[in-house]
């Protein structure tokens, strides 16, 4: 399900593949996109199952409702059961909180700062 894992200055970070979810076609297995029609008990479960596969509580994984915008939010806990924002970015100094971020047609950023201890992905 990872297609890779890497550490950089204390910051992790992995990209998954399409491989090893629940979703049904056309969505195919891992789909972590709930803008796409998939169904929304698939989504939840893809993201629960991509999550444990890289030893993280689902429960501290931040997703965005991702836009094309210029919003960023900064995140200092995850968002439990309020609204997700709609950015286009996101951005913690908490450790051990993961920040997701969704590709298709865009290439994802990814930042981190390991003397401020600071990471951010960018959509």
């Amino acid at each position: 399900m990872i297609g890779t894992r890497e550490e950089a200055g204390g910051a992790h970070f992995a990209f998954t593949d399409r491989w090893g979810g629940v979703s049904a076609a056309p969505y195919e297995e891992l789909n972590l996109g709930g803008a796409v029609g998939d169904a929304p008990g698939a989504v939840l479960a893809n993201r629960a199952l991509a999550a444990k596969d890289l030893g993280l509580d689902p429960a501290h994984v931040v997703w965005m409702n991702q836009v094309h915008g210029r919003e960023v939010a900064v995140v200092e806990e995850p968002w439990g059961e309020g609204p997700v924002p709609a950015v286009d970015a996101v951005v913690t100094a908490r450790r051990g909180l993961a920040l997701a971020v969704l590709t298709a047609d865009c290439v994802p950023v990814l930042l981190a700062d390991a003397v401020a201890g600071v990471v951010g992905a960018a959509h």
